[in-house]
């Protein structure tokens, strides 16, 4: 016969295995996160530490505080995307991160760039927006189609680019359509709907470009200046040529320029 205390028991010793399973999780993520940084960043070893522990410290601080429901490191890219917009926003990380001198936003930037860099699997989060705009009757058929195929930079959303851009990449100057993708500046799956189909928040850009700036390896300056990324080696840098000066015309409106803020605060990597 088992007793109710017995019971008790059983449940606090598998919530322990559990706990202890969970960290094991952690310790090997941020395990990776550190090997990551160690091969393909060029950091000091106490830098590295820090950021690593940033990014746990921030987890921990923002689901105490109901910012997030999640641990950072359970959450998909879309996920993680979505966290870190609200984590950014958020009064109390704004105090702690100034008075860090910045170590708890470049650290999510790192791990932002890590989850990138090695998670390849279908984003179930992001499918889930998909899915909620194809169903969602309160916006016609369609915006609806507009909206999901804005997701990849095609239909109405690339379409008024090209009508803002003259049909050229802002970049290379490319004019061929079948090469050229309208870039979200604020990513799809941070924008509300308006934002989703705004020329206002992309830039048409040749495919190569396009990769590059979604990934957060290059972005621009309010007054068209490309930034490339420490993550692109000089040798790639002269083959994409990215190793001389390139200014492009935006176009900006004050609402470009915002979304261009949030670009080079969250998604683009140093």
């Amino acid at each position: 016969m088992i007793f109710y205390c017995d019971v008790i028991a059983i449940v606090r010793l598998n919530k322990k295995i559990k706990n202890i399973e969970i960290g094991k999780i952690m310790n090997n993520i941020f395990n990776e996160f550190i090997n990551w940084m160690n091969e393909h960043r060029t950091l000091s070893q106490s830098t590295i530490e820090k950021y690593a522990r940033a990014v746990n410290t921030v987890s921990n601080d923002m689901l105490e505080i109901g910012v997030i429901n999640n641990s950072l490191i359970n959450m998909s890219l879309t996920e993680l995307d979505l966290a870190i917009s609200a984590i950014l926003a958020n009064d109390k990380f704004i105090a702690k991160n100034t008075k860090g001198n910045h170590m708890y936003s470049n650290g999510l930037k790192q791990f932002r760039y890590f989850i990138l860099d090695t998670v390849d699997t279908i984003d179930k989060k992001e499918v889930e927006i998909v899915e909620s705009i194809k169903t969602d009757k309160t916006i016609s058929e369609t915006e609806r189609t507009a909206l999901v195929k804005s997701r990849v930079g095609q239909g109405i959303f690339k379409q008024s680019l090209i009508k803002k851009y003259d049909g050229k990449c802002i970049v290379t100057g490319i004019d061929l359509s079948k090469l050229l993708i309208g870039s979200h500046i604020k990513p799809w799956v941070n924008s509300n709907n308006e934002e989703r189909l705004s020329s206002e928040n992309g830039l048409l850009l040749s495919a190569n470009f396009d990769k590059l700036f979604d990934s957060g390896l290059i972005t621009f300056k309010n007054d068209g200046t490309l930034v490339s990324s420490s993550f692109i080696n000089e040798q790639n840098k002269t083959k994409l040529g990215l190793d001389k000066q390139i200014k492009v015309d935006l176009k900006a409106s004050q609402e470009m320029l915002e979304n261009l803020e949030y670009h080079r605060d969250v998604i683009f990597i140093s």
